[in-house]
């Protein structure tokens, strides 16, 4: 990317000049589900129409070499900490493996103590419950949508109290952050706006799903390319909107796609291979979910006028460099260590070239142990410390380079040559091979496995507050026992006596609170009992749906809670188990 030294400077003083005068920049993050880097027609892709996002691209800074991670939750997890996502207590997409840590301090705490007003509004994707959600981790209002992949009819989550808003979820998304950010105040602000189009299943308007069967396409490649359109639609909306009412020109605006695409929707027929290849013009390797450049290699661009000078770089960047990147446009101070990104403002701002960039890890949701394998994506983990990093499913960037371990034999390319991966380069450059391989199992080992929240399943802080309820949910506890099966969103398979599973919870003070659960597909009536260091609980579920149990008085402190079968019945899945605060 070139940028003139004249404009470089004016652009370097006027930055200047809105940091002594007070005006810091506002923020607003566009997050997009499933948008592959071709999934775009500026990118060459001959089908879909995206003309706003075509313009946006055009009226930024575009970063071609821009990575996230393999899938959902794993992205949002760096965009938040500027971490990579195993050392932040995310390992999956669903399952407990998507709960932030909370011990780590998001983006939007960050600003929020630096006096901007912080506002969220989408997929969340980094816990399910009161104190992982959004108003829980620094935002003053978050629109959390509650029933994930609904594109119609949305269940919201706001700070706490659910909404249930009628139309289609992007544009009342779009709706909520213009509502939002219009808004009379004195402070900054930034916005969060997580979309979850284009994720399947998939729906769309049906005007814009003919206008694609026109063109002689596939119902489902037709409504993958309406559902792009009508978000392309909404962004545009969105900014037209806001600089109507001109706060555009002093918005910093980020758009990213979270990971690369897939097309295998529940709800349609799968895409065909020519299909994907339409959505792929750069013949990149792989999809959503691998590591290859197709997978991570996302659309990225940054617009900030009158400061930042459209143009294209190639700089390596990472979803890990977003909050050092925010943090340092707004001039909040913070240490280089704590990220694993880096800051992009010297080159956002046109002072250099390029920038001198860290390793790149990166590694899927999938893993094994030496003891059995993992590859069922929602098995319960119980032997986290019997895994081993040769059996692992990573990959590193450093410069150029890509080392790649997955499950056949490393693999070795050199990007810049061959961004399709079609050359392992293993046997031409043996010693570059093993030395990024032992490099990144390094890191592996000391950042990863050695930190001790990766890997492990949340912890539920209870409410302290009367009236407050939380949801212990069937897909996330700490420990299994008899023939139960975890689930993506719930467990299953409860027959025997003794089967049932165990959450970890931290009781925040001594309190009583009404116990509820819900339950599907019973059988025949099941007796259960809940244990815990407090006290026990007994009760009955003859039928599906959610159930009052009794109350229970917890002790202040950490403790685990368990729920089991005590006679022979057939539940098919338990959902949850719900408690609701008293006393």
């Amino acid at each position: 990317m070139q940028r003139p030294p004249c404009i470089a400077l004016l652009a370097a003083a006027l930055f200047l000049l809105h940091s002594i005068l007070g005006a810091k920049p506002n923020f607003l993050i566009i997050l997009t589900d499933d948008q592959g880097w071709g999934d775009v027609s500026f990118h060459g892709n001959e089908v879909v129409d995206t003309p706003n996002l075509n313009r946006l691209a055009k009226e930024s800074i575009e970063l071609n070499q821009f990575h996230a991670a393999a899938v959902c939750a794993p992205t949002r997890a760096s965009l938040m900490t500027g971490k990579q996502f195993l050392r932040a207590g995310v390992w999956g997409v669903h399952g407990g493996r998507d709960y932030l840590d909370l011990g780590e301090t998001t983006l939007a705490q960050r600003l929020q103590k630096a006096g901007y007003r912080t506002g969220f509004a989408g997929k969340w994707h980094l816990g399910k419950t009161d104190a992982y959600l959004p108003w829980s981790r620094g935002f003053d209002d978050g629109w959390t949508q509650l029933n994930l992949y609904h594109h119609q009819d949305p269940h919201i989550d706001y700070n706490g109290r659910e909404l249930r808003p009628r139309g289609w979820t992007v544009e009342i998304l779009t709706d909520y952050a213009l509502e939002w950010m219009t808004r009379e105040s004195n402070q900054p602000f930034f916005f969060y706006l997580a979309h979850p189009y284009i994720h399947e299943p998939y729906f769309a308007p049906q005007p814009l799903i003919d206008k694609y069967i026109v063109k002689g396409l596939s119902e489902s490649f037709a409504t993958l390319c309406a559902m792009t359109e009508h978000l392309d639609e909404e962004i545009g909306r969105l900014l037209s909107e806001m600089e109507r009412t001109r706060i555009l020109k002093n918005t910093i605006v980020i758009f990213l796609g979270d990971n690369g695409p897939i097309g295998n929707p529940w709800n349609l027929p799968h895409l065909t291979e020519e299909e994907m290849a339409k959505r792929n013009p750069q013949g990149w390797k792989g999809m959503k979910g691998n590591l290859t450049e197709n997978g991570t290699r996302v659309p990225a661009f940054v617009r900030w006028p009158d400061h930042f000078l459209p143009g294209i770089s190639d700089q390596l960047a990472d979803i890990t460099d977003i909050t050092p990147t925010v943090l340092d446009l707004a001039g909040v101070r913070f240490k280089e260590s704590e990220f694993d990104g880096i800051s992009l403002k010297p080159l956002l701002m046109g002072q250099v070239e390029n920038l001198d960039t860290p390793n790149r890890y990166y590694a899927n949701h999938e893993y094994d142990t030496h003891t059995r394998t993992q590859r069922e994506l929602y098995t319960f983990f119980e032997d986290r410390d019997a895994m081993q990093v040769e059996n692992q499913m990573l990959a590193m960037r450093k410069g150029d380079w890509k080392i790649y371990q997955g499950w056949n034999e490393p693999e070795l390319y050199n990007i810049a040559e061959d961004p399709r991966e079609q050359d392992d380069l293993s046997k031409e450059y043996p010693e570059v091979k093993e030395r990024l391989l032992a490099e990144m199992r390094t890191w592996w080992t000391n950042e990863v496995y050695a930190n001790p929240i990766s890997y492990r399943m949340p912890i539920y802080p209870l409410p302290d507050e009367k009236g407050r309820k939380i949801e212990l949910h069937g897909c996330a506890p700490t420990a299994i026992h008899g023939n139960v099966r975890q689930g993506n969103l719930f467990s299953h398979d409860w027959s025997q006596p003794g089967d049932g599973i165990t959450w970890t919870v931290d009781v925040p003070s001594v309190g009583t609170y009404r116990v509820a659960f819900q339950v599907n597909h019973v059988k025949s009536p099941a007796l259960l009992k809940l244990e815990t260091d407090s006290g026990t609980l007994e009760f009955s579920a003859g039928a599906n749906g959610f159930h009052e149990a009794g109350k229970l008085t917890l002790n202040k402190g950490k403790m685990d809670i368990t729920l089991k079968l005590t006679n022979s019945s057939k539940i098919g899945v338990v959902d949850g188990l719900f408690l609701t605060r008293i006393d």
